[in-house]
């Protein structure tokens, strides 16, 4: 979606420039029935480090986390129609080697730097009902990830685009 793609690379580029523990970058696009959705985090807000997971405990939590991200039922819900979750991605490679890495690299030295600063992504395609009749969305990152303190979120839609900050006590994006 073209629209995503100019929001995203907007938020990548204020993401980079700082990255800030406790906030985190929400943004949305609007098109054709189809609401994208691309959440980005430090890793520190999801997981509580940065570092490639390397005790068993790391690993769980790491996965936990994965599969809350995978669960967009659990983090947003829907004012004025209704969307239906068509696909999500998550990505943790910042913090957590795929099971093919982690055996290619068994006896070899890793050339990565565990001090760096790790993200975590997702993104989220919903088909909705008439999404024109979309009020508003309310986000439960919060909810399920407590380290956020702040989100920095980015909407566009075909007739209007904003962006707002949201809060554990302000957890509504509204499109109207």
């Amino acid at each position: 979606m073209l629209l995503l793609v100019s929001v995203s690379i907007t938020a990548k580029a204020e993401n980079q420039a700082a990255h800030i523990h406790g906030l985190a970058t929400l943004t949305l696009a609007l098109e054709s029935g189809v609401l994208e959705i691309q959440f980005e985090s430090p890793a520190a807000n999801l997981i509580g480090f940065e570092h490639k997971a390397k005790l068993t405990k790391e690993k769980q939590v790491v996965k936990q986390t994965e599969t809350i991200l995978k669960s967009p039922k659990l983090l947003f819900s829907f004012v004025g129609t209704h969307c239906k979750p068509k696909e999500t991605t998550v990505d943790i490679s910042g913090v957590m080697d795929s099971e093919r890495d982690q055996h290619e690299h068994h006896n070899h030295l890793k050339a990565h730097d565990d001090s760096g600063h790790s993200e975590i992504t997702a993104r989220y395609r919903f088909n909705c009902i008439d999404i024109k009749k979309l009020d508003s969305v309310s986000i439960s990152l919060f909810d399920q990830f407590p380290r956020i303190e702040k989100i920095n979120a980015m909407w566009v839609t075909e007739a209007r685009q904003g962006a707002d900050l949201l809060n554990p006590n302000r957890k509504t994006i509204s499109l109207k």
